[in-house]
């Protein structure tokens, strides 16, 4: 049976469809926004431990060291290393004037940067924890004051609201390298510091004491403490991950899914254990 439209009706149709279209294009155009800012290049090197020996090395150091792997022609590939990521190209350049000062940069290397803003969803958040059985909820924590966080000037960070001792180096010579699961478990277990021989991965409860998700890049309470913090990998917690009392898998590897924390937007996410993330140790005090 033929369909017949009057001229009004088609035109009526036609309005509709382009007020969707309007719609659909700006929730795209909300999912892809992006963010300018601006870091430092201060040095390329074909070994990402290298790397790692000269920001650390760095007096100026910044709240967030990261990397892109870049290939040059010719020469294979390079790690370049960039800190900080400021909101406007002066910000940049006034750090980057200090680092010029010790000798640690050669070349005005203040490289623009977009990356896409994606609106946080409810799916970034999983419920069930093994260690609790509660459900964990991203919430944001505020500073609770200047005094919270006391520097030791041992490379630790006592953390007086939670009794925790923090490693204050997001990105030590010791843990260089992403990591699976098991071999982060390890690795603190064996990791000795300031005379201190118990420290651990953070339970992901721990690691949300540091969040606050209204800040970005890193997104950690003020005053933050912390010196070269990854913000584009994640960092692992010890608290494992299933999926309900209908999941099934072989117990030998079970479970098989551990909770990280990506401290760009303050995400809790879970992971496989054989996938890589970062490692910060922390201790309780007793």
């Amino acid at each position: 049976m033929r369909l017949l439209v009057s001229r009004s009706g088609r035109i009526l149709i036609k309005g509709v469809l382009f007020l969707l279209l309007i719609i659909c294009t700006g929730a795209v155009n909300a999912d892809c926004a992006e963010q300018i800012y601006y870091s430092i290049h201060v040095q390329s090197f074909k070994d990402l431990t290298n790397a790692n020996r000269y920001v650390n090395g760095l007096k100026n150091k910044g709240k967030i060291v990261f990397w892109k792997k870049a290939e040059v022609q010719g020469k294979g590939y390079f790690f370049r290393v960039y800190l900080g990521k400021y909101k406007t190209k002066a910000e940049a350049l006034e750090v980057w004037e200090k680092l010029k000062e010790e000798g640690a940069v050669s070349y005005r290397g203040v490289h623009e940067f977009q990356e896409a803003i994606r609106p946080e969803k409810a799916d970034d958040h999983p419920k069930k924890t093994v260690s609790s059985g509660k459900d964990v909820v991203q919430t944001s924590v505020p500073g609770r004051g200047k005094d919270r966080f006391v520097d030791n000037r041992d490379g630790t960070i006592t953390d007086k609201m939670t009794n925790l001792m923090w490693i204050k180096n997001g990105w030590r010579l010791d843990f260089v390298s992403a990591s699976q699961w098991p071999d982060a478990v390890k690795k603190c277990q064996k990791f000795k510091h300031g005379g201190y021989t118990d420290w651990r991965l953070p339970t992901i409860e721990e690691w949300k004491s540091l969040l606050d998700t209204k800040k970005q890049c890193p997104a950690l309470v003020e005053p933050n403490p912390f010196e070269n913090m990854i913000v584009h990998m994640p960092y692992w917690s010890e608290t494992e991950f299933i999926y309900g009392k209908k999941y099934t898998c072989i117990k030998t590897a079970c479970p098989i899914h551990a909770y990280t924390v990506l401290l760009y937007f303050g995400n809790v996410n879970h992971q496989n254990k054989k996938k890589r993330a970062f490692i910060l140790p922390v201790r309780s005090i007793n």
